[in-house]
Formats: C-alpha cells, structure tokens, sequence
C-alpha cells in the first residue's frame, strides 16, 4: 500500500504560492491561493481514504432482518438456525402478551374483560386470505385460545359477494375452512342467519363490533358550527374513479342518484370522504365538499359539523359510521338492503329508504320532517351501554366455551369487549 508524502505536497503549495505571486495582482493572487487551498485539501482527504481498503459493493448497510426473522445483508441472507428462530419468535411473543394471553392481529381480535385484561377468547373476523392466518390459529390454539366467529367483513362466514373480492372466488384459499369447525359459536349481524350459511342449531347471537362504539369519548360538542347537512363516507378505488371493492360496498352508483335528489330537490349540502377528484352529480357541485382519504384523528372530528349521517352502504356488515355518528347525537338515513346495522334504526334514530322501490324521496321528507324528534346518542348509550352489550358477550362466551377453559373467573367478571 503505498503512503502519502505530505512534504512532497507542502513544497507543491509553496511553489504555486510563488508563481502567484509573481504573476498576479494581490486580489487575484488571494482568490487564486483559495481555490489551490481547497484542491490540496481534496487531494489530502482523497489520499487519506485510499488507505483504507475498499468494499466492492460499496458502504456496508446494517443487517436487518427479512420477514422470516434471517439475518439480511445487501446481497445475501444469512440463514438463521431452527433454535434461533424459534428463540427469536418467542421474544416476539412474549412483548405481545398481556397477562399471559398472545395479543393476535387480523383476522383475528383479542377479548378483554372489564378491568382491561386480555382473555383467552378471540374472535375471528375474517376469512382466513393468508398461509399465515391457519399458523397463527394453531400457535393461539397450543396456548389455549378459544375462538368465536364474528361477521365483520362483507358476507362473511358465506362467501364474499362483491364481485372486486379476491374472496369472491369459491375457489379462493379461504374457503378451504370450515369457520364453524373452528369456532364455538358465532356473533353476526344478520336479519336472517341462515340465509349466509350459519346453521340454525348452531351456537349464535346477533352482536357486532359496531355495537361497541365509545361513547364516552365521542360526544357531540355544541361549540363546533354546523358546516354540512350530512357526512357521507365512500373511498375511491383507485385515481381513476373506477368502480371497485369500496365502491361496490358503499353503494355508490345508487348513492349518486340519491344525492342528486339531495342536492337538487332539497338544496342539503355534503361532506363527502374520501372520493376527491372524483365525478359528483352536476347538481351537487355548489353543494358538497369532497375530502381524499383522511386519518381516523381527523376524520372522527367531522361528525360535529354534520347534522346527519347518510349511509347507502349495502355490504356493510359493522357500520361504525352509523355507531359513531349516532354517538355524536346525529340521526341516520339508511339503506333498508344494508348487511349489518340495519337494527341500529328504530323512530329514535332515523330513517330507512329502499323498503319500497323508488322511495328515497318520500323516505328524505319523512326524515327531514322528523328531525328535531330523533334522540339518537340517548338511545345508543341506554340500549347500547358497554356494560349492557358486555354483559351479553360474556354470557355467550360462557355458554360456548364452557367456564373449565377460560384463563378467567366469570363469576369475577362484569362484562368482555372486543379489542376495537
């Protein structure tokens, strides 16, 4: 390795100080001996790092981990042992214990009790989309997990019927399961169970997680002004508008006809989440305000400057729009088709439209006419209390599970919630 001579290039310095001084006037001298200082600097620092070897691949990244828990350089894995791997996925498990119980994520949902401890019950919202979901089952299985089933998702447990669903292929990997073989019972949200499939003798009660919306921290703020007559929510799919799995949920080609009607006939003016830059009815142009997608801390804050909720949506199964918005004291109009959340609407909450075809006019006076008689927020929170629904919940779970294989004393407990 050869060394730098730092001698050889001072006299190199000096020798070109000298020359400028001969040659140039003082301003030019001092710009000229500031740009030679700065190139000897660059030679300097350049020669300094030769003396290092060199790595052909360049800097070295730290390792990181891929997604199997293997070492991860650059260019290469380094494989770790079974041991190590089954070292490392303990570690992981054990920061997501809470009382000794695993903490799950989707499609799965933990169950608390009470005082906010994890139980050893989890629902199962979802069909199972992933390999990792049936591992998952069989580790919270091994450690004494008993699962429930819960119809938070489109159809489910009956296959997906929105034609944009990678599930609404029978022949998709998820429905290579028999949901009911492992669960003890079922939480739906249907009018009639049977027609998606859940056996009439089997263990089941009508209870959503919508059922569970926080009450106590949504509360409607008299001091927020009133901007919008009605808030709907309907993501766009795509940049392009195009129909697609939210779309097809939340019922938009019905939904444009409606707010036209909205707009033009009954001049109500909107807030529309979620689908800017997207095609409204002429009519409503002057009239709604359309947002991109935004985050729940925001989102959650326009429920104050609505006066209602206004909910199209047919393959809804858990509408916590409806839930929340009800908590904020605002009224809904419903679909009657809807999926789940149909029995959130009684006289002391709104209106349905969809009963009889053609009605959504007729359906927005009655509504319209009846607003200063709804109580929405005081019917949820009497028929709908935390403890109410827990209660509920826990009862159920006891039924199906059996007290023998619960990590709890029921006879301790007040009520269970779903982790939401």
């Amino acid at each position: 390795m050869s060394k730098i001579n730092l001698n050889s290039i001072k006299d190199t310095l000096n020798s070109a100080r000298n020359s400028i001084e001969t040659h140039f006037s003082k301003h030019q001298k001092n710009y000229i001996i500031t740009i030679v200082i700065i190139l000897t600097m660059l030679v300097v620092s350049l020669g300094i790092l030769s003396m290092f070897p060199k790595n052909k691949e360049g800097f070295e990244n730290p390792k990181k981990d891929d997604k199997n828990g293997n070492k991860k350089d650059d260019n290469k894995t380094v494989e770790l042992t079974d041991e190590e791997k089954t070292k490392k996925q303990k570690e992981e498990d054990d920061k997501n214990r809470k009382n000794g119980i695993l903490k799950m994520g989707r499609p799965f949902l933990n169950i608390y009790d009470d005082k906010g401890n994890r139980v050893n019950v989890v629902f199962i919202t979802h069909p199972f989309s992933r390999k990792d979901c049936e591992e998952n089952y069989e580790k919270g299985k091994k450690e004494g997990i008993q699962y429930l089933g819960i119809s938070s998702y489109c159809d489910f447990p009956a296959i997906i019927s929105n034609p944009h669903d990678a599930m609404h292929d029978p022949k998709h990997m998820a429905w290579n399961y028999n949901y009911y073989d492992l669960c003890k019972g079922w939480c739906h949200c249907f009018r009639n169970p049977q027609e998606y499939g859940i056996p009439p003798e089997y263990p089941q009660i009508l209870l959503s997680e919508s059922d569970f919306a926080k009450y106590n921290q949504h509360k409607p703020d008299p001091k927020v002004k009133k901007e919008y007559d009605f808030l709907y929510v309907c993501l766009k799919d795509n940049d392009k508008c195009e129909d697609g799995w939210q779309s097809y949920n939340r019922n938009w080609d019905e939904a444009e006809k409606c707010l036209d009607i909205m707009c033009n006939k009954f001049h109500l003016k909107g807030l529309l989440i979620g689908r800017i830059n997207c095609k409204v009815p002429d009519s409503c142009h002057q009239m709604m305000e359309t947002t991109d997608f935004l985050e729940y801390s925001k989102f959650i804050k326009m429920y104050n400057k609505c006066r209602f909720v206004f909910v199209p949506n047919k393959l809804d199964a858990s509408p916590r729009v409806m839930t929340e918005g009800i908590c904020f004291n605002l009224p809904v109009l419903c679909n009657y088709n809807i999926t789940g959340g149909w029995k959130y609407i009684t006289p002391e909450v709104g209106e349905y439209f969809n009963k009889e075809e053609g009605d959504f006019k007729k359906s927005l006076a009655k509504f319209l006419k009846n607003f200063h008689t709804y109580k929405p927020r005081e019917y949820y929170m009497r028929e709908y209390q935390e403890e109410k629904k827990g209660k509920e919940l826990l009862d159920f779970v006891v039924d199906c599970v059996g007290r023998d294989k619960l990590s709890f004393n029921p006879d301790e407990v007040k009520y269970l919630v779903p982790g939401i």
